[in-house]
């Protein structure tokens, strides 16, 4: 959530202040980042994808995540340690009011079969909780890592944190300030993956304005990173320069690490509505070789509807989504396209080979089913599949939707797969993977209020 960004019913990453993404694991899906778009680099023809709509599937249980007494649980992240692959850790802004005061965890230890509640992350003493933006990123150690913020209107003012846990959740470290006292949007955590202890850096990004007055959203990146097990963080630097045009929205960045100190962060650079209403952002790729010491120029991907205008004045928002491969040897970008207008909308995909330089023509994962599918996440398998969670919206009802591709090679994905058992009112998701499975974390209304649920899917 930012403290300049709102929407009916909508957030800037999620369905309804609630959400939906990807993170993998060892035997698995490594954990996953968001990035975009394509640019002159060699294009991978694919079949046109299916127009068959979403099915639901036999054996997929919805579990629910959230026994708590909080009324709202929203924008949740979810991450797989790579060292236990049955281990999971949530995270979510909760409260029992209509406004997040805080951050909720929770924790699986049966691969997403039961969930049990984890521990509160505590503020610095006599300070207020960090209360949005969270999210949570395992080390090849199974050392977790959460990032949160604090809201501006809150007493202290902005600020943006990371705890570590040791033991999966139970308990949190105290906290380290990255950033206090100034603007700032949508950090990011992410760790890198490899066998070298220099590949297991911790890196976090955001939004941040730069030096002119009319970039008040933030459409800079700011970025640091932690090479002592996220003891200590270097102070923070730019990776990616504001953008020289107006922007309606910040950033909004999402971020990859993997191995051989491959880092890639992706985000809207500038943001206009159009004339039926949507915003198209302007995405771009931020990527490191180097475990984060340098970045490359950014490199245009592409549009996106960042925000798609829907009747009843609901806006469908997301993000640019990014994944690493588990041997490093592509990246994958997923984000939305949408006709001004249309019932229906798009996600597309696109691969980088060589590490970020270069990303082929995107290739569009969802069938022409007349649904509208927006908030991809992506994450990608030991064998080479990409899978994307995205909301698919349609007669008034949102479902989590799930799209594999075939092992390797050229992107074709199959029909989407219907992964909750009951739709729910947008009125009112998240997800991961390990050990050959997809795990997913949404929150819908199906008990009344906007509770956490979560399903596992083994393609």
């Amino acid at each position: 959530m930012s403290d300049h960004i709102s929407s009916p019913g909508i957030s800037r990453r999620s369905l309804l202040r609630g959400g939906a993404a990807a993170a993998p694991v060892a035997a698995g899906l490594l954990p996953s980042s968001f990035v975009t778009g394509c640019t002159a680099g060699p294009a991978s023809a694919a079949p046109p994808a299916s127009s068959s709509p979403a099915r639901p599937r036999t054996g997929i249980t919805n579990v629910h995540v959230s026994h708590d007494h909080y009324g709202v649980h929203v924008e949740p992240s979810v991450a797989a340690s790579p060292r236990n692959p049955r281990q999971l850790l949530a995270a979510c802004q909760a409260s029992p009011t209509a406004n997040p005061q805080f951050i909720a965890t929770y924790i699986s230890l049966d691969a997403g079969a039961s969930w049990q509640n984890g521990a509160l992350p505590q503020p610095p003493a006599g300070q207020a909780p960090a209360s949005d933006d969270v999210t949570v990123a395992f080390d090849p150690h199974g050392r977790g890592y959460l990032c949160a913020s604090r809201a501006g209107n809150s007493p202290g003012g902005r600020a943006m944190y990371v705890w570590r846990t040791d033991d999966g959740g139970r308990s949190f470290s105290a906290p380290v300030t990255l950033v206090a006292g100034q603007y700032f949007d949508h950090p990011g955590i992410a760790v890198g993956a490899g066998q070298a202890p220099s590949e297991h850096n911790v890196y976090v990004a955001w939004a941040t304005p730069g030096n002119s007055p009319a970039d008040a959203f933030g459409s800079a990146l700011g970025f640091t990173r932690s090479t002592d097990g996220g003891k200590s963080f270097e102070p923070p630097r730019t990776i990616l320069p504001a953008s020289t045009a107006a922007s309606e929205t910040s950033a909004g960045p999402t971020l990859a690490a993997g191995p051989e100190g491959l880092v890639c962060a992706a985000c809207d650079w500038t943001t206009m509505p159009d004339a039926p209403g949507d915003m198209i952002g302007q995405v771009v790729a931020v990527c490191s070789t180097d475990g984060g010491r340098s970045f490359a120029a950014p490199v245009h991907l592409g549009s996106e509807s960042s925000w798609i205008q829907l009747p009843g004045d609901v806006k469908a928002n997301g993000s640019p989504t990014v994944a690493i491969s588990p041997h490093g040897d592509a990246l994958y970008v997923a984000f939305t396209t949408h006709r001004p207008g249309a019932a229906h909308s798009d996600i597309v995909v696109t691969a980088s080979r060589d590490r970020g330089r270069t990303w082929s023509k995107a290739v569009t994962a969802t069938p022409a089913d007349g649904v509208t599918y927006f908030q991809p996440n992506l994450a990608v398998d030991d064998a080479g599949r990409v899978a994307i969670s995205a909301f698919a919206l349609a007669g008034g009802r949102v479902n989590q939707a799930l799209l594999v591709s075939r092992p390797r090679g050229t992107l074709r994905f199959r029909p989407p797969l219907q992964v909750t058992t009951a739709a729910f009112d947008p009125h009112s998701a998240t997800a991961s993977a390990s050990a050959g499975a997809f795990h997913l974390v949404w929150n819908d209304t199906r008990t009344g209020k906007l509770d956490l649920f979560a399903a596992t899917v083994r393609p």
